[in-house]
């Protein structure tokens, strides 16, 4: 066999391997943490559910406290937007949602994405408890809606967040409910394919 041969196949292996990655990663809808998000993953412990998009957090080297602690941190969940208040009962079904995926106590990892909300009091950032997204979790669990302004900074996901959307709007879950949906809040928040 000739060494252009053996190239061409080692190249055609690597190829269809890759895909082969790439199809399990779109299929199961969860990203793997890359080398490139764990390096900035901070550990932190979750002190409080503000709501469904937002936890106060105890994280050493918080960039922005939220208190006169410098170790006490407000996080806005990146990539994704929960129901307000005034939507009833989406706004409390998220909220409980994670608080059941991060109580109060829970150890987790931030990947701070380097923004703040607009408001200037929150570090924008993607929370995972053992390698899982939060933030895509509520996504699929149509407990969220993915916020495609700031997509790009869930460490290259975002088709997988794409997916996860268009799974929990196909079983009519959460949000998506077609019994009660909340169009509104879904109309208000486009997020092109």
């Amino acid at each position: 066999m000739s060494v252009k041969r053996i190239k061409k196949l080692n190249f055609l292996q690597l190829t269809i391997a890759a895909l082969g990655l790439i199809i399990l990663g779109v299929i199961f809808g969860q990203p793997a943490l890359n080398s490139q998000a764990s390096q900035s993953l901070l550990p932190a412990t979750v002190t409080k559910i503000v709501d469904g998009d937002t936890l106060d957090v105890r994280m050493a080297g918080c960039r922005l406290p939220s208190t006169g602690s410098s170790q006490e941190c407000r996080v806005q969940l990146a990539c994704i937007d929960t129901p307000e208040a005034k939507a009833k009962p989406f706004f409390q079904q998220s909220k409980d949602r994670l608080t059941a995926l991060v109580p109060p106590g829970t150890a987790i990892m931030v990947r701070d994405t380097g923004n703040i909300t607009p408001d200037g009091k929150r570090i924008v950032g993607e929370v995972f408890v053992k390698n899982k997204s939060v933030n895509l979790q509520m996504v699929r669990e149509g407990k969220a809606v993915i916020y495609c302004k700031n997509l790009d900074n869930c460490a290259g996901a975002r088709n997988s967040y794409l997916s996860a959307e268009a799974a929990a709007k196909r079983e009519g879950l959460g949000v998506w409910n077609p019994k009660q949906p909340l169009t509104q809040f879904r109309e208000t928040h486009p997020c092109p394919g």
